[in-house]
C-alpha cells in the first residue's frame, strides 16, 4: 500500500495523489484497510466505503455499513 494525499470531491468520490504526483479519482464503493485498532475495528480489517462526507471542520469521513469513520485511520487500497 502506498501513501496518498486524499481530497474530497463529492459524496461518491475522492481524489488521491500518490507520492509520484499521479492523480486518480476513486469512486465509491472503494476498499480501505484500518491502520490501527479504531472504534471496534482491528488493525488490518478491510471495509468498503459506501459514501464520502465531511464534518463542520472539513475533516474527511468514510460512510460504511459499519458506521462513519475518520479517513485518517485507514489506508486506501488502490494502484496506479
Amino acid at each position: 500500500m502506498e501513501d496518498f494525499t486524499v481530497s474530497y470531491c463529492d459524496h461518491t468520490s475522492i481524489l488521491i495523489v500518490n507520492t509520484m504526483g499521479r492523480m486518480r479519482r476513486l469512486y465509491t464503493p472503494f476498499r480501505v484497510t484500518c491502520k490501527e485498532d479504531y472504534m471496534g475495528l482491528k488493525k488490518g480489517t478491510s471495509i468498503y466505503v459506501d459514501e464520502v462526507s465531511t464534518n463542520l471542520h472539513d475533516d474527511l469521513l468514510y460512510v460504511t455499513s459499519l458506521g462513519v469513520f475518520a479517513h485518517s485511520h485507514f489506508a486506501i487500497v488502490a494502484s496506479f
